[in-house]
Order: C-alpha cells, then structure tokens, then sequence
C-alpha cells in the first residue's frame, strides 16, 4: 500500500461531519514512510552529481493557494496530506527542521511554522483559521514578502528552497514578473506545483523569460498529487532544484 493510499484510507470525520482529516496514528505512519522514502531519492539524485543531496541544508517553505476553488481541498483533507507528505523534505533540509508557511490569495499571510510537533490536522487548526479569505489568485504579493523574508529579514548563505503550490494561473502577470525578475539575483529557488486541470500557461512559460540573472524556478503539473508515489514526488519537486544548485 502507497503512502497516499494508507491515508486515504484512514479518514476520519470531524464534529462538524464536514471536514475530513487522517488520523493522527495514520500520519504519523506516514511521515515515518516518507522520510525513508526522501532518502532513497536523495541516494539516487547524489549519484554521479557534484551535490550530495543527502548532506544538503536549505530553508524550506511553502506558499499555498488559499483561492477560493481551493476551498473543498482544504476541507476535504486533500491539503493536509500534501503537507504531511511536504514535511519530510524540511525535517531533512532545513536548519530548523520547520517548514515556513504562507498562504496566497489576494494578499498573502504567513503563519506559524509546520514543525513534526504540530503538523498533524495543521489545515483545520491553523490554516482554516487564518485572517485571510479566500479569494482570488495573485503570486506576487506572497512572492515579494518571501523574497523580502529570505533576503532582508533573515539573510543567510544557506539557500532557500520554496514550493510554491496552486491550481490556476494568477490575475497579478506583471507584478510577478517583475519579482520573480527580482529574485533572480538572489540564493532561492521556487518550485512551482501546478494542480488539477488549468492550462498553466504563465507558469510554462517561465523558462523564456527575459531578463533573469538566473533561471531559479521549476515547474511541474500534476493532476492530483495523490497519484504521485513518495519517491516519484520528491524527485520531481527535488529535480530541478538539484540541477540549480549544481550549476550555481
């Protein structure tokens, strides 16, 4: 049985019978699975590459859509597996072992870190809970508060690792040109999660993108992330964040 599949199959209703969340016993399960799982990836991606992947420390972080079409994931408890399945990736990288948290819509609102302590049902205490309604989508207010986060408010040589997750393209195009221009010049790298069935036109068309210093973003689109095994997710999240910092 996957990873996906186990908690998939053990949800558990909450008083309202409206949201459904993994049990606390399956998660835990599962993070332990997954971080094994990261490993066998991070052995691979080392091999015949001058990064040892297995060694690596970054600051990890993620941007979540918190659009409204986003609203039955995170009811659903479709959000709250991908962060227990995101959680592995800041245990093993980050120097704090915390993944940062954002979310985006028409604003943007950072949260309280998601640690081992407190990621289970993380959605419905802390990210349901948020100032923030959900509304449309707009990259670049969330993108400029990281960036000005990573580079201002915590510089470091340590780089920074964000997945940045969402299920349309954004109404904001030339503000986030103009800040993913930015951070360009700066020691981060964004990985773009494209899900469900938009076209993703501006996140595809990145890679042609001119007037980068360097090309620190990654895209990938994935229908449902439920598909994806552990070791074929992380791969494609890592992928292209390896071959940035190979080349730095």
């Amino acid at each position: 049985m996957g990873f996906f599949s186990f908690l998939k199959g053990n949800k558990n209703e909450t008083e309202s019978g409206t949201n459904n969340v993994p049990t606390q016993e399956s998660q835990k399960v599962c993070i332990d699975m997954s971080k094994d799982n990261l490993n066998k990836v991070l052995i691979n991606m080392s091999k015949d590459n001058k990064i040892d992947m297995t060694k690596h420390t970054a600051r990890v972080a993620v941007a979540m859509d918190y659009s409204g079409s986003m609203s039955d994931e995170f009811r659903d408890g479709k959000v709250q597996d991908v962060i227990t399945r995101l959680l592995p990736i800041a245990l093993r990288f980050d120097d704090n072992k915390e993944l940062e948290c954002w979310l985006f819509s028409n604003g943007e609102e950072r949260l309280e870190a998601i640690t081992e302590k407190n990621y289970e049902n993380y959605v419905n205490k802390v990210m349901l809970k948020a100032r923030m309604s959900m509304g449309g989508t707009n990259y670049a207010p969330v993108l400029t508060t990281m960036v000005h986060h990573y580079k201002d408010i915590e510089p470091s040589t340590i780089p920074a690792f964000i997945m940045f997750i969402t299920d349309g393209d954004n109404w904001d195009k030339e503000d986030t040109n103009v800040i993913i221009r930015e951070l360009s010049n700066y020691n981060m790298f964004v990985q773009f999660v494209g899900i469900g069935n938009d076209n993703f036109k501006y996140l595809k068309s990145l890679d042609d993108m001119k007037g980068r210093e360097n090309d620190n973003t990654g895209f990938i689109s994935v229908k449902d992330i439920a598909e994806l095994d552990d070791e074929q997710l992380y791969t494609e999240l890592l992928r292209q964040y390896k071959d940035w910092l190979a080349n730095k």
